[in-house]
């Protein structure tokens, strides 16, 4: 730059040539789509603009030698031009601009372009107020004077005055600050519908709008500040950090990262907000909750001794592979439904809703010390419940299993599984000669879908309003009566989210050793709870005539896999919460220090609950 400067500088001629090509370069492109679309969300929703961005990154769209946005992607073509821009100085700027001596005309068709976006998004901005999601969440939008509406006719005024000067903002001080206090009141009742959809579900839609909205009124407010008359040095900064924000835009047009991330931050928001309302049930304060913990997982542990049974006779059966991964799905996904419906709790499935639980702790809003604090606390308290829950499961699966396998024989007086049977299910659970502990982790990846899956249904039921829609079906009014489909809407408004979770995690388990067949891959899955259960089975029908490092082995294996599946479930649950609430790990440097010393001053408060 300091060089092309230089070149300009000394010869007068090359400086007017380059002024006078890109005068006419500026002049004969249209603007208005670039400052209005760059960087900007799509009218067309987010699965219309998704598909959009993968087949630009496919097939790239031809450029239009009318508009200025393609010269811009002709022109900086690579992802890191914005960088080296940004790294120009605004002095370096403003001496090229002199030595350039841009032409009035220039500047004029410049200033009438800018106002010609701004009449787009405030058209724009006026309509999304007028979106009947926006409208749900704020009726006064339609009740009362919309500043959307308002924003629209008063950025009339201003591109009027602007247009009736011919594009030059120095004649007259462009009175624009009512539009600035409008689209301040726009982004009043966005911040408000937000915090609004933490307590009455958002869907992606929502998202949509809100954050499109958000974008168009910071580019607005821009713009506006452009137009008004100011300083040379601090306009030329302003345009210039524009430009490298239109650049910056332009080169990640196609991502489809940046989309996913930046339109589903509120959805994930609210996934991990219910999920982590429902960790907090997981969470064992006190020493009552600690044995109501262990009662709820023993008899989960008696139901899943039983689930185990049915997955082996099922396997007997040799079943073509469709319908033995069908058979296997439905016993795990009714099973587990039978848990929750009776109060009852599997342990592996508390991390994917106490990591949300913890990083709720971690809310930004809160005072960073007393966060802390407070997750200190909590993961005290998760560490005993966790360990409470796997002995209830564990504990009570070996000895109803047992309790099964010895009284089989004498009920149908045939042992419940043979001897080749019991060696496969004793093999499958050894850490070394088995695959066992992978397994362990594709568990533990569905444990954190079927959490992601329970706090997505648990928002959609709010939002979509199902228990009041449940109310309104006019057969199951005649079928169960008023007061009878009144309670089935409460329990589906407070446990939909957990039902179609425990479902979903039923048939994700059912169906990965299909898969894997399918695929030829080793996929499969190991659950703690399962596997001690196969262990009792196993060994009861061996006599407990086990090699005593086999037998050591595999009950290491048992205590391998559960601490695979809590490990793999938590750190993925936790990363999506931690993310959601925009928590940056730097910012947590201190707790694992904090978490030790916790540890070694009352190392019991981990494993048991304090007195009360």
């Amino acid at each position: 730059m300091q060089l092309l400067i230089a070149v300009l500088r000394g010869q007068p001629d090359l400086a007017a040539g380059l002024q006078r090509y890109l005068g006419a370069l500026l002049t004969a492109r249209d603007h208005s789509f670039l400052y209005a679309e760059s960087g900007i969300l799509a009218n067309t929703g987010f699965f219309s603009e998704l598909r959009h961005r993968l087949g630009n990154r496919v097939l790239p769209p031809v450029l239009d030698p009318r508009f200025l946005r393609d010269l811009l992607d002709e022109v900086f073509d690579e992802d890191d031009d914005a960088t080296w821009l940004a790294h120009i100085t605004p002095e370096l700027w403003q001496a090229l601009l002199d030595v350039l001596a841009c032409a009035d005309s220039t500047l004029h068709h410049i200033r009438l372009e800018l106002g010609e976006a701004l009449r787009i998004l405030a058209c724009r901005l006026a309509a999304l107020g007028l979106e009947p999601d926006m409208v749900r969440y704020y009726p006064a939008l339609v009740e009362y004077g919309s500043p959307f509406l308002a924003q629209q006719r008063e950025m009339e005024q201003v591109i009027a005055d602007l247009q009736q000067r011919n594009g030059d903002a120095q004649a007259v001080a462009i009175d624009s600050a009512h539009a600035d206090v409008l689209l301040d009141q726009c982004r009043d009742v966005l911040a408000r519908i937000r915090r609004q959809s933490r307590d009455a579900g958002a869907a992606v839609k929502l998202t949509w709008h809100l954050t499109r909205a958000e974008q168009i009124i910071e580019r607005m407010h821009t713009m506006l500040g452009l137009l008004k008359p100011a300083e040379a040095t601090p306009r030329v900064t302003a345009a210039m950090q524009f430009l490298i924000e239109l650049v910056r835009a332009e080169a990640r047009r196609n991502s489809v990262r940046d989309l996913v991330s930046g339109v589903t931050d509120l959805l994930s928001m609210q996934v991990t907000e219910h999920a982590s309302k429902t960790g907090e049930h997981y969470v064992a304060r006190d020493r009552s909750e600690f044995f109501a913990m262990f009662r709820k997982a023993a008899g989960a542990g008696v139901i899943v001794a039983f689930m185990a049974i049915i997955k082996m006779f099922i396997t007997s059966l040799h079943l073509p592979p469709l319908w033995e991964a069908l058979g296997y799905s439905l016993n795990y996904g009714l099973g587990f439904v039978l848990v929750h419906v009776l109060g009852f709790t599997i342990a592996t499935k508390q991390p994917a809703m106490t990591a949300a639980t913890l990083a709720a702790a971690l809310d930004p809003r809160k005072g960073s010390a007393g966060a802390l604090d407070e997750l200190v606390e909590t993961i005290a308290q998760v560490s005993r419940t966790q360990i409470i829950a796997i002995a209830g499961n564990v504990l009570l699966a070996l000895i109803v299993s047992c309790a099964i396998a010895f009284a089989w024989p004498l009920v149908f007086g045939a042992p419940l599984i043979g001897t080749e049977k019991a060696g496969h299910l004793l093999h499958d659970l050894h850490p070394l000669l088995s695959l066992a502990i992978p397994h362990a982790a594709i568990a533990g990846v569905c444990l954190f879908l079927s959490g992601l899956i329970s706090g997505y249904y648990d928002n959609k039921a709010i939002y979509n309003r199902v228990p009041d829609r449940l109310r309104r079906v006019k057969w199951l009014r005649r079928l169960l009566g008023e007061r009878r489909l009144d309670g089935l809407a409460v329990y589906i408004e407070h446990n939909l989210g957990a039902l179609a979770g425990n479902l979903s995690f039923g048939f994700m388990l059912g169906c990965m050793g299909t898969i894997g067949f399918l695929l030829g891959l080793p996929l499969d899955i190991r659950h703690v709870t399962f596997g001690a259960a196969n262990l009792a089975y196993g060994s009861q029908a061996l006599g407990f005539q086990v090699y005593w490092v086999d037998a050591l082995a595999v009950s290491a294996g048992v205590l391998l896999i559960g601490l695979t599946n809590l490990a793999v479930s938590f750190s993925l649950a936790l990363r999506v919460a931690l993310k959601s609430r925009r928590v940056h790990l730097a910012g947590v440097r201190a707790l694992p220090g904090m978490v030790l010393r916790r540890f070694w001053q009352r190392p019991r408060d981990f494993f048991w609950p304090p007195a009360e």
